[in-house]
């Protein structure tokens, strides 16, 4: 960001948090149009992806995977392995949203790889839930135990209740594969 653009997004990002979505679009989108002007690709995948996280919190799944498509690639070609990541994760959110339940889950499942690279504990563990989730609502019992399972294997320091929850798991997978 520059000088031009940053208290805007900062402006953005706080209407987003506040939930004031509409508000949230205008900076958004005023920052995109600046760093199209300005032809930097870096800021304008990154501009696209707050503006379809955006429009994902206000359920226009459509609008959300338009404007996060691609982006993932700007960050990788770039070598932002985070947030090739956090774009990757960004479309997955969209096309589950838009009930392409399969293909969402095979970019989570790039998405887990691409984290547990880089060292992103507490962002795979948000996306091991999602896999989860998706898991279940596929017909993956299984694999959605086992999924929740490292979700809190993750956790260096994990909780009394995360402990207990980790431990029912086990137990319930341990069932299912008598």
């Amino acid at each position: 960001m520059n000088e031009e653009t940053e208290p805007i997004k900062q402006q953005a990002i706080k209407a987003y948090n506040s939930k004031h979505f509409e508000d949230a679009i205008q900076g958004f989108q005023t920052c995109l149009t600046y760093f199209e002007g300005i032809g930097d690709e870096l800021a304008v995948a990154e501009a696209r992806n707050n503006l379809s996280v955006t429009r994902l919190a206000m359920k226009q799944a459509q609008l959300a995977y338009d404007e996060v498509k691609g982006t993932d690639e700007v960050f990788a070609r770039f070598g932002d392995r985070k947030r090739h990541g956090m774009a990757v994760a960004n479309t997955a959110a969209a096309l589950e949203a838009l009930g392409r339940k399969e293909e969402a889950l095979a970019l989570y499942e790039q998405v887990l790889d691409i984290f547990k690279e880089i060292g992103e504990k507490e962002m795979r563990t948000s996306i091991l839930r999602r896999v989860s989730d998706l898991q279940l609502k596929t017909k993956r019992g299984y694999q959605a135990i086992a999924s929740m399972e490292a979700a809190y294997d993750q956790k260096d320091q994990p909780k009394l209740k995360d402990s207990f929850f980790k431990k029912i798991l086990a137990a319930i997978r341990k069932k299912l594969i008598r």
